[in-house]
């Protein structure tokens, strides 16, 4: 699954597969509950695997930014 393609506003519990992509495991409410479920997968394995990570709205990109808006006008 793409990063772009991932819910807004949860927390996750993800496996990174490539640049760019990850495997979604599962979804939470709570950062504690995100945690618990990414230590839970990670117990035993050499490497850890599994990342709990917050996804949030790009808002600058969504609503625009004002220094955007002032790189294409002139102000007297």
């Amino acid at each position: 699954m793409k990063l772009a393609e991932l819910p807004l506003d949860r927390w996750l519990v993800v496996e990174p597969l490539a640049f760019n992509e990850v495997k979604l495991v599962s979804t939470h409410d709570k950062q504690n509950d995100a945690e618990v479920e990414r230590d839970k997968r990670n117990n035993g394995l050499d490497r850890h695997r599994y990342w709990a990570i917050k996804t949030l709205a790009p808002v600058a990109g969504a609503q625009g930014c004002a220094a955007g808006l002032m790189h294409g006008k002139r102000f007297a």
